[in-house]
């Protein structure tokens, strides 16, 4: 997957709008709550968000159906529904810069509150929806990375000869750099993990611990087999990596 880990990173919601949810019981009164809370509240607790975006003149009812189809087997994503046509929700249409979108299409948003991307009405399928809900260890990579630190990825399993060593590696490498890098690690047999490893480019079944790490460019800038030393990590870490690729256009496998 040939794109920068750290896809876009949002500053947080200032408009609000108007959505509806609905309780269970019968005789349960209607909540109403605005864009930005229903955010926040996804926020807090640690969901994606598949934001659908509409305006007045337009019907969304296919989207409504396939999102509601994912979430409801997905107790970690949510939607949201936004009407761009809500005066209340200006600052918002800026901040995405969704002025002449066609609609409608879907955001999609971490449980770290960041955009990670957006799908057209004929893009949206329960696959491609499946398929954008970020890990939860590529959502905490790509806010790290919205911040400008850098991260070094350790893909392990305590059951690895190398594992305690390369863990202290990578917590020295921390200390050496004054906490100004992420240390994630992402465990081999979590499967819900699976497509990261696939996309900091391991292939096979991994026997031992390996490492990488992502420069706060976003582009993947070491690769370490072997546990490396300190020094190396750190200079890894700090690596600014030239390339031909226009800004934001370079990805975590350009070489």
């Amino acid at each position: 997957m040939k794109r920068n880990l750290m896809l876009v990173a949002v500053t947080m919601l200032l408009a609000a709008t108007s959505c509806t949810a609905s309780g269970n019981g019968a005789n349960e009164k209607t909540v109403t709550s605005s864009v930005k809370e229903q955010l926040e509240k996804a926020k807090d607790e640690r969901k994606t968000v598949f934001m659908i975006v509409t305006d007045s003149a337009t019907n969304a009812s296919r989207l409504d159906s396939i999102v509601g189809s994912v979430i409801t087997e997905k107790s970690n994503v949510t939607a949201v529904t936004m009407n761009m046509d809500e005066k209340a929700n200006a600052e918002l249409v800026k901040e995405y810069r969704l002025n002449g979108a066609p609609t409608p299409l879907v955001l999609v948003m971490s449980d770290r509150g960041l955009l990670m991307g957006g799908m057209l009405e004929n893009q949206v399928s329960r696959e491609s929806l499946e398929e954008a809900i970020p890990t939860p260890k590529f959502s905490d990579i790509s806010y790290a990375l919205s911040k400008g630190t850098p991260v070094i990825a350790l893909v392990s399993n305590s059951k690895f000869e190398s594992d305690a060593k390369a863990e202290n590696i990578c917590k020295s490498a921390k200390d050496s750099m004054s906490g100004k890098v992420e240390v994630i690690r992402i465990d081999t047999e979590d499967s819900a993990e699976s497509k990261l490893i696939t996309m900091l480019n391991i292939k096979g079944k991994l026997k031992d611990s390996y490492i990488v790490a992502i420069n706060a460019q976003g582009i993947m800038s070491g690769r370490f087999e072997n546990v490396p030393n300190v020094v190396e990590l750190v200079e890894a870490a700090q690596k600014i990596v030239q390339t031909g690729c226009a800004p934001g256009g370079c990805g975590p496998t350009c070489n």
